[in-house]
C-alpha cells in the first residue's frame, strides 16, 4: 500500500471527509487532498508530519514502516472544527496526539486554570464591591 493509499484510508478510518482534513490542515479546499490521496501531489517530510499529526498517526504508519496507526490509544470522537478558532484546532489536534496519562494531566492542569480564574474573578468581584 502506497503512503498516498494509507493516508486514504486513515482518513476513511477516522471518517474525514476530504473537506475536513484539508480544514485541519489549513487548506481552503478539498482540490489539494484529492491530489495528495491520488499520488498526483508530492508530499514532503514536514506535510507528512503535519498530515499524520491531522490524522492522528504518525509519518512511520503512513510510510509503511509501521502497522498500527497509533500505539496508545484510539481515534478520538469527531468534532467539527469548522466550528473552533486555529488556537483551539491545534489545541485539540495536540491533545489527541496525547496518551492517556498526558490527556488525564491536561484535562487536571485545565481544571485548575479555570478554578484559579473563578477564584480571581471572584476575589476581584468582592474588592470592586467592598470598595
Amino acid at each position: 500500500m502506497t503512503v498516498y493509499e494509507r493516508i486514504r484510508n486513515r482518513r476513511i478510518e477516522l471518517n474525514f471527509s476530504q473537506d475536513e482534513l484539508a480544514s485541519r490542515l489549513g487548506y481552503k479546499s478539498r482540490s489539494s487532498i484529492n491530489k495528495i490521496e491520488l499520488g498526483k501531489n508530492d508530499i514532503t517530510t514536514i506535510m507528512l508530519e503535519r498530515i499524520a499529526k491531522a490524522l492522528n498517526t504518525t509519518p512511520a504508519y503512513l510510510m509503511g514502516w509501521e502497522d498500527k496507526p497509533t500505539k496508545e490509544h484510539s481515534p478520538a470522537p469527531i468534532v467539527q472544527t469548522s466550528t473552533l478558532t486555529p488556537d483551539e484546532q491545534e489545541l485539540l489536534s495536540d491533545y489527541r496526539n496525547l496518551n492517556n496519562i498526558g490527556k488525564d494531566k491536561a484535562k487536571e492542569y485545565i481544571s485548575d486554570l479555570n478554578e484559579n480564574i473563578r477564584y480571581t474573578n471572584s476575589g476581584a468581584e468582592a474588592k470592586d464591591k467592598i470598595g
